[in-house]
């Protein structure tokens, strides 16, 4: 067998762009909520987003409950005391220069959760015959030393197997979860790393005794 990794630049970003109200009536978290969310959306696409590029992610609507108290009555029952509604984007762009512009902007029209959820390869197909092709090589030259140390021939080989070549996302770890609100002028320095893509392939031979 054989295993094979491979660090490719990463060429699309992802993020999460969230707001996320609390009130005391569920209509109204969700009437504030949408309207903040139409700013941000239209923040992003002055900014250059295009709509191809984002679509919703997450929505939730939850109820919010009084805390327990202290000696509470063993009838007591917790009350909903008001409502949290979250609506959050997903954002892929390729243009990753175009990053920290969009985080300024979605920051700047109210947006409270937004991250940076990882880089990735648009196309990561493009780079499995090359990370398959060294997998086998390797896999290759493992057989040959394999057989060469147990006094062994390689015949012919009776299958192979390739395992899928799944990119592994870069995680921004380093992207805060929730942004404080900054100055609208204040777009952060984002940096793209490398994606490692990796493939296993397996070759079953037929040996013989060397010299059989």
């Amino acid at each position: 067998s054989g295993t094979a990794r491979l660090e490719k630049p990463a060429d699309e970003a992802r993020l999460s762009v969230g707001v996320t109200t609390e009130a005391p009536e569920a209509r109204t978290a969700l009437a504030r909520n949408s309207e903040r969310m139409d700013a941000v959306i239209v923040a992003l696409r002055a900014a250059g987003l295009d709509k191809d590029e984002y679509s919703t992610g997450r929505f939730r609507i939850r109820p919010e409950y009084d805390r327990r108290p202290r000696n509470a009555p063993e009838d007591w029952k917790p009350r909903i005391v008001g409502y949290t509604v979250s609506n959050a984007l997903d954002v892929a762009t390729s243009r990753l220069e175009l990053v920290g512009e969009l985080i300024a902007a979605a920051n700047d029209a109210g947006a409270n959760e937004v991250s940076i959820t990882g880089f990735a390869l648009s196309k990561p197909e493009r780079f499995r015959p090359e990370v398959v092709r060294d997998a086998t090589a390797i896999a290759i030259a493992d057989a040959r030393t394999r057989a060469d140390a147990a006094g062994l021939e390689l015949v012919r080989i009776l299958r192979i197997d390739a395992s899928p070549a799944e990119p592994r996302p870069l995680i921004a770890r380093d992207a805060p979860m929730a942004m404080a609100r900054v100055a609208a002028d204040a777009v952060p320095p984002v940096e793209a790393g490398d994606v490692t893509l990796s493939a296993t392939v397996r070759i079953v031979y037929e040996v013989r005794a060397a010299g059989g």
